[in-house]
């Protein structure tokens, strides 16, 4: 050959264009005197020899004419191509030279790889860990990875951006691989939108992190920031290294590092294709003011396209269903601002519209606000007589309409209730029946997936509409007793008679652990929890002790009807109510169990059309489907459209870094504003009571139901959701900083006897590692021992 096969960078300046787009850009960095490991590249003209081997080039010109191949025959033809030996000699001595008889990376190097206008990041094989002294399996590594430029996904991949296949060709990276104690991306200008650069790292090897393997630690920097970042060195030190590059290559970069203690070293620079505001599935910002109150254990997390498009439509429907059913709101109303956004990619409700369409009914909006934020009623402004409704007939017509309203309202409900034991009744009917999706077509699949997400749309309206008539039922309960057993006590009695009455309902391992179609128990390798059967006497007896303290009431006194008998009307009110939230409590568990069983067999639909899809060279592995929108996904299947792998680089970057970002607050208008809220003073924290009993423990911050719990000690979140059960098995009390009396939290805390207080402010930032007592018949939590620290820790409970 009048070429080299081998080039060492920064022995030499080897023509660029022989070391494709990632070794031109390792050779640019080594020229720079960037700390790149010991690195060679396999040029081009080796691969260009292998490539006219009489079995490779049918294959390859089979390819270029459009007939379809499988990864499995192009490896096999690759790996069986003759090589002239000292071509295959060159390439063995470079690397057992770059490894120094030790592992070396060997990666691809494509010539249109790493460009500005398209990355092709992930599109070509790398292998890891290769032993450098062993001839064989060097060039058993070269060879996959020259096979990998004619995989279906890469070829589709170059279709899409209208590539000439005859142009391309493969050169081969070999890099001594970093024994890396961290490893992380720097993106000099943030794909998220700021103004500065991102930073993300994690422990050991950074192939997790690039693969989403595994979720980052992250910092992002402001380009105006001054003095050293607040992040540990070896992050620190990367970004300064970033920076540089970007600076001396005049792009925004992505810069891979690796360190080994505080040593930084560069293994891959390549220019930012794409810079956004967002992934391009939030909603439009405007003035409205938006909460994630009563929808935060909903749809918890961030959400993918795919699953937020599902959600969006269900919970729209959902809740537009239920307020026209109210009589609230018209069919042409349902069609204007959505009441169900998505902001940094987790979901909102319009609280600014909610409230407008609830303030049609007389005294909804002052209960929408106490049931959303635990706010009284106003006060009317002093002087200002109480509305009596002037004369007289104004006030007859405003009752005859909140009578109708009212014969409108149990009509509904009765309707809502048939619904949802209708949508029970046939999820369970499906179980015994489920369709064989691995055999079903492509066009069936999504048939398929169409009727269950129709049916899941009925299942949800019911389940909001039942959730309303048992929070009305509770407040009124609550309201009772209020009045009978003074001002607070009446919240804490009706929790002890509704506890323990198999309210939860229960999961089974296909369902959809959290949010409809995401991730099933099973994958999660977690088991849903199973509850105690209702035990009769409990009921009966907490029933019989609710009566007892009522009748023991001074001035309580039994009433004689006709018959000379004495009834005790009030407790047999009180009775019915009892009854009636426990039913309906029951009934919304039941739906919401059987909504999400549905959503566990949409999910398997989901990766099964995933995994064709990766079969067909569209998708890089099964569980990027998520990042496709509904639309996408179709077109995708019926292969009229391929969603770019740039575009789901850049849609796998923003759900990374809307998962750093955390919770958004519980109310805000525009931008959401994320500065912590000002922390309690002192060693009470005040809550809501949400399950009677004390506990101490210590107390465990988590941030996911993913995390582990030691039994006994106090669960702290931010917020929780049906995934986090099998923890509050565990759990000997449970603190969260947002939740409601019927909330999920408060709902199975009480159904296993476990002390609740929710609502708590700050109790994440404050309580990890505090051995704390929780009253959850107070609703406070006290810290009574701090953890000891190492240094100084202004939030944490070490302090």
């Amino acid at each position: 050959m009048s070429r080299p096969v081998v080039a060492r960078l920064g022995g030499g300046r080897p023509d660029p264009d022989a070391l494709g787009g990632k070794g031109a850009a390792l050779g640019r960095l080594v020229e720079e005197r960037f700390p790149v490991p010991p690195t060679a590249v396999v040029t081009v003209e080796a691969y260009r020899a292998v490539v006219e081997a009489a079995e490779v080039r049918a294959l390859v010109d089979a390819v270029m004419s459009g007939e379809a191949t499988q990864a499995d025959l192009v490896d096999a033809a690759f790996l069986d191509a003759p090589l002239a030996p000292d071509v295959e000699r060159a390439i063995v001595e470079e690397a057992r030279s770059v490894g120094a008889g030790g592992p070396v990376a060997v990666r691809s190097s494509a010539t249109v790889e790493d460009l500005q206008g398209s990355s092709f990041a992930g599109q070509y094989r790398s292998l890891l860990d290769v032993d450098s002294s062993d001839p064989s399996e060097v060039m058993r590594a070269v060879r996959l990875v020259w096979a990998s430029l004619w995989h279906p996904a890469p070829v589709a991949y170059r279709r899409a951006f209208d590539i000439d296949d005859a142009d391309i060709a493969m050169a081969v990276v070999v890099m001594r691989m970093v024994p890396a104690t961290t490893a992380g991306v720097v993106f000099t200008a943030d794909p998220g939108g700021s103004d500065g650069a991102r930073v993300e790292a994690v422990e050991g090897l950074g192939e997790a992190l690039v693969s989403g393997g595994r979720t980052p630690s992250a910092w992002v920097v402001p380009a105006s920031a001054t003095g050293p970042p607040d992040m540990p060195t070896a992050a620190a030190r990367a970004l300064d290294v970033s920076l540089d590059v970007a600076d001396r290559f005049g792009v925004p970069q992505d810069v891979e590092w690796a360190a080994v203690g505080d040593e930084i070293h560069v293994v891959q620079a390549r220019p930012i294709t794409v810079l956004d505001d967002d992934d391009g599935f939030d909603t439009p910002i405007d003035g409205h003011e938006l909460t994630t109150a009563g929808i935060v254990e909903m749809v918890p997390g961030v959400l993918p396209p795919l699953r937020w498009d599902l959600n969006r439509f269900l919970l729209e429907e959902a809740f537009r269903s239920v307020l026209d059913s109210l009589g609230v709101i018209s069919g042409s109303e349902a069609e204007m601002r959505p009441l169900v956004r998505r902001v940094r990619g987790r979901a909102v409700i319009d609280f600014d519209q909610l409230l407008e369409i609830t303030s049609r009914i007389p005294g909804a909006a002052e209960d929408l606000e106490r049931q959303y934020f635990g706010e009284q009623p106003s006060e009317p402004e002093p002087g200002t007589p109480r509305s009596s409704g002037g004369s007289s007939g104004p006030v007859r017509e405003r009752r005859l309409s909140r009578l109708a309203r009212e014969w409108g309202t149990v009509r509904a409900r009765r309707r809502l209730i048939e619904q949802a034991d209708i949508s029970t009744r046939a999820v369970h009917a499906l179980r015994g029946r489920r369709p064989s999706i691995t055999e079903m077509t492509d066009r069936d699949l999504l048939a398929y997936s169409h009727r269950l997400v129709d049916l899941a749309s009925r299942a949800l309206t019911a389940e909001l509409g039942v959730a309303a008539a048992a929070a009305a039922g509770y407040a009124r309960l609550v309201g009772e007793l209020d009045r009978h057993l003074g001002r607070d006590e009446g919240e804490v009695a009706a929790q002890a008679v509704i506890a323990r009455s198999g309210i939860s309902a229960e999961r089974v391992a296909d369902s959809s652990a959290g949010v409809f179609a995401g991730p099933t128990w099973r994958e999660l390798a977690a088991e849903p929890p199973v509850f105690d059967p209702v035990d009769p006497e409990h009921e009966r007896g907490a029933s019989a002790a609710l009566q007892d303290r009522l009748t023991s009431l001074p001035g309580w006194t039994r009433r004689r009807v006709l018959t000379g008998q004495f009834v005790d009307v009030r407790v047999h009110m009180i009775r019915r109510v009892v009854a009636d939230v426990i039913q309906q409590l029951r009934r919304r568990e039941a739906t919401k169990a059987a909504f999400l069983e549905l959503g566990g067999e949409v999910r398997k639909i989901h990766l099964e059309l995933g995994r064709r899809l990766v079969d067909r060279g569209r998708l890089p592995q099964p569980t990027d489907v998520e990042l496709l929108a509904a639309d996408e996904l179709e077109r995708a299947v019926s292969g009229a459209s391929t969603v770019r792998p740039d575009d789901l680089r850049r849609r796998r970057n923003w759900i990374t870094r809307y998962e750093s970002e955390g919770e958004l607050p519980d109310r805000f208008a525009g931008v959401p504003d994320r500065t912590p809220a000002a922390l309690p003073d002192g060693d009470v924290l005040d809550g809501w009571a949400a399950s009677p009993g004390r506990h101490e423990g210590v107390a465990r911050v988590l941030a996911s139901a993913r995390n582990t719990l030691e039994p006994g000690e106090v669960l702290v979140a931010a917020a929780t959701d049906a995934s986090w059960s099998p923890l509050f098995v565990k759990a000997g009390a449970v603190v969260v900083e947002r939740g409601g009396p019927l909330s999920h939290a408060a709902i199975l805390a009480r159904e296993l006897g476990v002390p609740a207080v929710l609502n708590v402010t700050g109790a994440t930032r404050l309580l990890d590692g505090c051995t704390v007592t929780v009253d959850g018949r107070l609703g406070v939590v006290v810290i009574e021992q701090r953890a000891l620290a190492d240094g100084p820790d202004p939030t944490g409970c070490a302090r």
